[in-house]
Formats: C-alpha cells, structure tokens, sequence
C-alpha cells in the first residue's frame, strides 16, 4: 500500500474526542488481526457477567454493510480492488464512518442510556489506520479527521498488541484465507499506527502472547477504574 508520510503527519494522532453523557460505559478494543481481540472481548464479558454486570457486544462493520455489494468486493480482493478503482479509499473510509455512527446513534446509545457496559469491536482507530495506508491528501485526511471527532470517547479503549510475526502465524494456524496473502511489512505498519493511536488517546496496550496472566491484570486493573455500577 502507498502512504504519504508528509500528509500522515498535517494532523496529530490525538484525536480529542468528547465523552459521551449517558450512565453506561463504552469499552472499545482495536488491533491488527489475530492480534487476540475476540479472546479479550470474551474475557471482557465474561468478567461483566460474574460480577453481574449486563454487557452487551457489537462488531463493526455492521451486517447490513458487509451485505453490500460494494463491501463484499473489497473484503474479497481488498488490495486488488483499491488498484484496480473499484473503490476509492476516502470514500469508502467515510462509508465505514457512516455505518459505525449509525450503529452508534441507533443501537449502542440506548444501551448507554440504559447504563449498560457496550463492548465494541473495531470501533473507529481501525478504519483511521486502513485510510492511512492508503494515498490521500491533505484535504481527505482532514475530512476524515472531522467525521472521527463526532464518536463519542469510550471509556476504555483496549489495543491488542502482539508481534506481527505471532499475528501470522496465527493466521496460518486458522487456515484464515488472509493468511495467504500475509504481508509482515503492512502488518508492521498497522501495528505501529495501532500504538501511535493508543499512546495519543490514552488507551491500554494489552500484549496477548506472553500469558494469560499478564492480558487479566490489565484488564481487570482498567474495569476497576471504570467504577461500573452493578445491575
């Protein structure tokens, strides 16, 4: 993928989001794939559940946008199609901004609202860090910028981090169709922006290949500081 470095660097990583208003907590989780984010999201819930806390989860992209034509051709060929025109890279970052606010306005808030804790997977870092990898402009990356800051802040924002070289072997390991197609120096890059993002926003950096143990302490050190009340 072609990047520009000049433009990555026209606006920071800090994204200067606004906390939401409503008695729920929002925990977002972020992280390259097979980083181990369904295994922490898991966790997650299971540790709302046994301290009798309701939980909900969501995945972004929502169902309705993976259906489109539009979605599937990118999902199948992403690379190819980007090359080809297929589809345009800021328009289809602006699409995925869309459908995750949508989501967030139309299902997560009433959660919130209800003073439930929503987890969501792939909440807005992983579609900024997509964009950047990708040629754009100034204008493009400003664009983007504005649309992002309209998410609310979550509460805790866990980034799954491992190196990249274990991320593909556990994508080898699924027999995941990605796996053929791996490409370490883009897995790099996703990674490293995942950080820059973490370190600029405040979130918890969790390394998921060196124990169990390690993954639970931080996780558990950062719902004790939510302060979630129990239902």
């Amino acid at each position: 993928m072609n990047h520009r470095e000049s433009e990555r660097d026209d606006l920071g990583f800090g994204m200067n989001l606004r906390p939401h208003a409503w008695p729920g907590r929002l925990i977002a989780v972020s992280g390259i794939d097979a980083s181990g984010k369904t295994t922490l999201i898991r966790y997650l819930a299971a540790e709302l559940k046994r301290r009798s806390i309701v939980a909900k989860r969501f995945k972004f992209p929502s169902r309705q946008l993976k259906e489109t034509a539009l979605f599937r051709e990118f999902d199948r060929d992403r690379q190819g199609s980007l090359e080809r025109g297929f589809v345009d890279p800021f328009g289809l970052t602006l699409v995925l901004l869309g459908d995750r606010l949508l989501a967030l306005r139309n299902q997560v808030r009433q959660h919130l609202q209800a003073g439930h804790v929503v987890i969501v997977d792939r909440y807005l870092f992983t579609t900024l860090v997509e964009f950047l990898l990708t040629e754009h402009s100034a204008a493009e990356r400003h664009a983007v910028w504005t649309a992002a800051a309209l998410f609310p802040r979550p509460d805790c924002y866990f980034f799954t981090d491992v190196p990249v070289h274990i991320a593909a072997d556990r994508l080898r390991d699924r027999g995941a169709e990605e796996a053929e197609t791996v490409n370490l120096s883009e897995m790099s890059m996703r990674a490293k922006l995942f950080r820059e993002f973490a370190v600029a926003n405040g979130g918890c950096l969790v390394r998921t290949d060196i124990g169990l143990a390690h993954s639970v302490s931080a996780v558990r050190d950062q719902l004790l500081a939510l302060d979630v009340p129990r239902s």
